[in-house]
């Protein structure tokens, strides 16, 4: 009986020295594990930092430096706020020139309405071709020989011109009679002598519509008939 409650005393005795043994083995693993993370996170932190100075994160700008960017940033904006003007000015600049264009010729339809005498180049029309329906018949100058002619004249002005060598023609055929009895026999019979008694037909036919109408508008005559005996 003895020997079994001593053993009984003695098995508390040996649990108790166990489980004492157990809590020193936990808590060493406990701050070993501590240590680790700890020494972890210096060995990141030193990294980060060894990165940063390399970087020179913590080296502070010269101030002419800083002073320098600054100035630069200021220069940037400032030409972009010029070539921004320049933009702005050429349409400012058509702008105006389209209001002064639509009122020059707001005017000038105006001053054309009131000259009705003169033709504007505005209204210049394709060639148009008219005949005078008479013969002309002229003693050449020293001479018993003379000529019967035909003329047609051209002009770029259409019915304007048309309508108005009509009204004068009295005055236009006596001009072309007086203009061609200057000619004498030897021009008559040459084709350089021709050319200069057409143009000279012309003349003294713009001389009679500008006296009367203040424009003349016969840009060509020729011969649609022609004969010298």
């Amino acid at each position: 009986m003895s020997d079994k409650k001593d053993s009984k005393k003695k098995a508390p005795e040996a649990a108790g020295a166990a489980g004492e043994e157990a809590q020193p083995k936990k808590k060493s693993s406990i701050l070993l594990f501590v240590m680790i993370a700890a020494g972890a996170l210096v060995l990141i932190g030193g990294s980060v930092g060894a990165t940063l100075y390399l970087t020179g994160f913590f080296t502070k700008k010269p101030a002419a430096e800083a002073e320098a960017e600054a100035a630069a940033g200021e220069h940037g904006a400032g030409e972009h706020g010029e070539a921004s003007g320049a933009e702005a000015a050429p349409a400012a600049k058509g702008e105006h020139e389209a209001a002064s264009g639509g009122e020059h010729g707001a005017a000038a339809e105006h001053g054309a309405a009131k000259s009705s005498a003169a033709v504007p180049s505005a209204e210049k029309f394709a060639a148009t071709y008219k005949p005078i329906e008479r013969d002309f018949t002229i003693n050449i100058p020293n001479s018993r020989k003379f000529v019967q002619f035909k003329v047609a004249y051209k002009t770029f002005y259409g019915d304007t011109i048309v309508e108005r060598v009509t009204k004068h023609q009295i005055a236009i055929e006596a001009a072309i009679l007086a203009s061609a009895s200057q000619f004498g026999e030897e021009e008559m019979v040459s084709l350089e002598g021709r050319a200069h008694l057409a143009e000279s037909l012309r003349n003294a036919m713009n001389d009679v519509l500008i006296r009367n109408e203040n424009f003349g508008g016969i840009e060509e005559v020729m011969f649609t008939h022609f004969v010298f005996q």
